[in-house]
């Protein structure tokens, strides 16, 4: 819903998925060195939902805490491309691990030193400055052409900074970092989009309204959204059938309802490509979480076990939707101008996989114990572990556990690396390769499997600075073909979403591969906007 409540820089014109200007109403791009300066200039009627004008500084400040390692944000990996962030978050993370470990030194007088000093540092060092209250200036280290793309995300957006200000309780004396009150409940967030944060209870619904000082409200279509939380598919199904709900958005595409609705004869039901692929994540680290050796760091078991997966048995036998078998990460055609090395993934070859496996040691499975499957639970996803569980059994004679968790759990274990096998899914989030495989990098926050070779990170790296666009592309094919020929992951399927709403009586919903929506234009045929 952020795109509900924030306004960007610029936006994501729908259905043709190009940018517009949103929050700035023009900009110029100009080079600078070896890089970039791209000069935003902001809208003059652009305001808050208190009243107050959006100001560059607004911008200023919600980058700078996405920047902040204080707050550990998985995307900050995104702001790399403007001059001095990364050098900047890495020295703040130097600095706050060197004061934790000073003892006697940490006082509240000191964390707030170690503030000063970076807020001073960032000023000085990060290409990023507010000209005026209406101009914002961002220094970019190379030339970045999908920055626009970068700016319409939610990372990028403003936030209000005298709200948040008042949240924030000060640098912790024992860490130095800085701790945030919580400021996005109803009647304290203060938003510079559509809508308006109006009501909210956890896990039951989400009401927003009109925000009255938007610039643009005479486009909206509606005054009011009620997002209505309903776990189950079945139950939301009926609210729908009932009339009691216009849209059921993100159907899971893993569990048979899907299925059955794409085999019924409703013209309501919308099924069209999806920007993302479901995958089976390998701990590449030496060590399993209980300390023993893991035959998983070893590549040809991980390919192995990848080749001995019939992923079209998959797609026409458990999800029963045909998605497009995935042998690459970044799935084709979604990325203008770039083709998946298709030749370097893995196809299903029993035989071959058997080889590999004797190669690396583990004739007929010997070796491979204790692996389990992680993956959370409602979601559609036992069904799918339970065949790939099978095929290991009978192709390779890997046992294999099978443990379905809850959502918070499963997350917090990927993210701190609790697991053997997990399940994986990614949706792009912005048109560029570099979307999927950033996530690999040795450093990236969301690398949760710890796959680390350094000859990626050198061709990712050599992709960022490289200026000719069709050198930059093969780069990046050689990079995810490493990445295939080494499988940290098993691409299984690209996926494909549903969605269900009467195209005669709602109208302004643009289904696309990238999950981009502008719910601000919707509107319902024959009922007056409330």
């Amino acid at each position: 819903m952020a795109e509900c409540l924030f306004e960007p820089l610029v936006r994501l014109r729908l259905p043709d998925l190009t940018i517009e200007p949103a929050a700035a109403r023009r900009w110029v791009v100009a080079p600078l060195g070896e890089g970039e300066r791209y000069t935003f200039f902001l809208r003059r009627e652009g305001r808050w939902s208190n009243g107050d004008p959006v100001t560059a500084g607004d911008f200023v400040y919600a980058w700078r805490r996405a920047m902040l390692p204080d707050f550990a944000s998985q995307y900050v990996n995104l702001m790399w491309v403007i001059t001095g962030a990364r050098p900047f978050y890495d020295w703040r993370q130097q600095v706050l691990r060197d004061y934790g470990q000073q003892g006697e030194g940490r006082s509240p007088e000191a964390a707030e030193r170690l503030w000063a000093q970076a807020v001073e540092r960032f000023q000085q060092t990060v290409g990023l400055r507010a000209v005026d209250e209406r101009t914002l200036q961002v220094d970019l280290v190379r030339p970045t052409h999908y920055f626009l793309e970068l700016c319409a995300f939610a990372t990028f957006m403003p936030v209000h900074r005298k709200t948040v200000d008042q949240r924030v309780a000060g640098p912790d004396p024992l860490s130095g970092q800085l701790k945030q009150e919580p400021w996005l409940a109803p009647g304290q967030l203060v938003s510079n989009g559509p809508y308006v944060l109006a009501d909210r209870k956890i896990k039951t619904y989400l009401l927003l309204k009109q925000n009255e000082h938007f610039w643009n409200r005479p486009v909206m279509g509606n005054r009011s959204i009620l997002e209505r939380i309903i776990e189950n598919e079945q139950t939301a199904l009926l609210a729908y059938d009932r009339h009691e709900v216009h849209w059921l958005p993100d159907i899971p595409t893993t569990k048979p309802l899907a299925a059955d609705l794409a085999g019924s004869a409703r013209c309501d039901v919308h099924l069209f490509p999806g920007a993302g692929t479901y995958y089976y994540l390998f701990n590449c680290a030496p060590n399993r979480p209980d300390g023993s050796a893991n035959p998983l760091a070893d590549g040809r078991v991980r390919r192995a076990l990848s080749m001995a997966i019939d992923r079209k048995k998959i797609v026409t036998s458990v999800t029963r939707l045909n998605q497009p078998v995935a042998t690459t990460f970044t799935p084709p055609g979604s990325v203008p101008g770039y083709v998946p090395p298709a030749e370097a993934g893995v196809r299903f070859d029993p035989e071959q996989a058997r080889k590999l496996l004797a190669e690396a040691g583990h004739v007929g499975g010997e070796g491979l114990d204790r692996l389990s499957i992680l993956y959370n639970t409602a979601g559609g996803h036992e069904q799918i572990a339970q065949f790939v569980q099978q095929a290991w059994r009978d192709q390779l004679g890997v046992q294999v556990s099978l443990e379905g968790v809850e959502k918070k759990v499963f997350s917090d274990r990927r993210q701190n690396h609790q697991f053997t096998i997990a399940r994986g899914g990614w949706f792009g989030d912005y048109r560029d390769a570099t979307t999927f495989l950033d996530l690999y990098l040795t450093a990236s926050g969301q690398n949760d499997g710890g796959y680390s070779n350094p000859a990626f990170d050198r061709l990712l790296d050599a992709a960022a600075v490289e200026r000719d666009p069709g050198r930059r592309l093969e780069l990046l094919r050689e990079a995810e073909a490493l990445m295939l020929a080494e499988q940290p992951i098993a691409p299984l399927f690209q996926y494909v979403q549903m969605e269900l709403f009467d195209p005669d009586r709602v109208t302004g919903l643009f289904p696309n591969p990238w999950h981009r929506r502008r719910l601000e234009l919707v509107r319902v045929v024959g009922q007056q906007a409330r």
